[in-house]
């Protein structure tokens, strides 16, 4: 005789409940926590937006001797100290005859202090006084480490979209590039899933502790941004301000990548080695051959060769620097003075673009190039 078991109706009761419970905590769940990231955004945007403020410039077009006007064009900038010293994209204040900013109701005369077309990036100075007092420092966003960025960290970009207000706008990076296209940077970008309206460039992007990790340099696509690394732009605004332009250093090596087959003893998937040396460079000095393979720059290790460029880019003219090398299954010291890269080695021959106001789908300049230099 087959035994059948019955529910009563509480444990009918009880199990629906259970049952609805189940499915339920993962809608609760995602629920508490994009009410928990809004919360969150909002606040690093109120607690951050004083030191972000909108930049302005301005310059007469003269054609055939005749002026036709003045151009304006309107930016991001944001303060690195409480001395009036702020940052912006070079593209912002290029050419520009009067700069300032807005702060509150008033606009405060802003002094280009350095721009480096190359990385995009202006320093301004302004009168601390003018803005919050005597005795007083500006407000300005605590600097935090861009090498701890990794693809799918969170990122929140604070700008001026199309002369308005300021806003947060959040996003996810997606990658770290050393080029777009055939567009060739100076050192890796990472790419972020923040889109980059007119006056929006130069502005700041934050990590999920406020720190400012990067400087919005180009737009690319319509959905997607480029950002210096804070690390990077560091090394440009301390360059400006010592001395009066970026020493972008130069050695005069081309290098490129290959893979190590499997079951190579060769630490890594990657080597990578000298392909060109250039004549009447400190490379040809200090002794490089072509296919030496590169282990270390100083005491970082070299595993692909935006590792080389990311290391170059932040010496300086005259700095001595240790390479370590693999020649003839030997390892050697090499040590190279790095010189003044020459204007007609520069990789980035014109900045990176910011979005045009009149353009409705602005795009990142492609340039013809061909192999990494150092």
């Amino acid at each position: 005789m087959t035994s059948l078991t019955f529910i009563s109706r509480p444990r009918i009761v009880a199990l629906a409940v259970y049952v609805g419970s189940f499915y339920a905590t993962p809608r609760l769940y995602a629920a508490s926590l994009l009410e928990t990231m809004d919360t969150e955004v909002s606040s690093l945007y109120q607690k951050s937006r004083d030191a972000v403020v909108k930049v302005h410039s301005q310059r007469n077009i003269i054609l055939g001797g005749m002026a036709i006007g003045p151009t304006h064009r309107v930016g991001t900038g944001f303060f690195v100290d409480g001395e009036g010293r702020l940052l912006t994209a070079a593209t912002v204040v290029n050419g520009a005859e009067n700069c300032w900013i807005n702060w509150g109701s008033q606009s405060v005369v802003a002094k280009v202090l350095g721009a480096d077309p190359d990385s995009n990036i202006a320093v301004l100075q302004v009168d601390p006084e003018k803005c919050v007092g005597v005795g007083n420092q500006t407000p300005f966003l605590a600097k935090g480490n861009s090498d701890e960025v990794k693809i799918g960290s969170m990122v929140i970009a604070i700008g001026f979209p199309y002369n308005l207000p300021s806003a947060p706008s959040v996003g996810f990076v997606s990658g770290f590039d050393i080029k777009c296209g055939s567009h060739m940077f100076m050192t890796s970008h990472f790419r972020a899933g923040c889109r980059l309206a007119p006056g929006e460039g130069g502005g700041p992007l934050l990590n999920a502790r406020g720190q400012v990790v990067g400087i919005a340099v180009a737009a690319h696509g319509d959905d997607q941004c480029y950002v210096l690394p804070i690390n990077a732009a560091r090394k440009v605004v301390d360059d400006i301000l010592q001395y009066g332009r970026v020493q972008h250093g130069w050695v005069g090596l081309s290098v490129s990548d290959r893979q190590i087959p499997a079951g190579s003893t060769a630490e890594g998937p990657w080597q990578v080695f000298v392909q060109e040396i250039y004549s009447n460079t400190p490379a040809v000095e200090a002794g490089f051959r072509t296919q030496d393979i590169l282990l270390t720059i100083g005491t970082n290790c070299v595993r692909r060769s935006t590792d080389v460029l990311n290391r170059m880019f932040l010496h300086h003219w005259n700095e001595r620097i240790e390479f370590t090398v693999l020649r003839n299954a030997e390892t050697q010291a090499i040590t190279v003075v790095v010189g003044k890269r020459p204007a007609n080695e520069i990789l980035v021959s014109l900045p990176p673009q910011l979005p045009d106001p009149r353009s409705s789908s602005p795009r990142l300049p492609l340039l013809p190039t061909s192999a990494l230099q150092h």
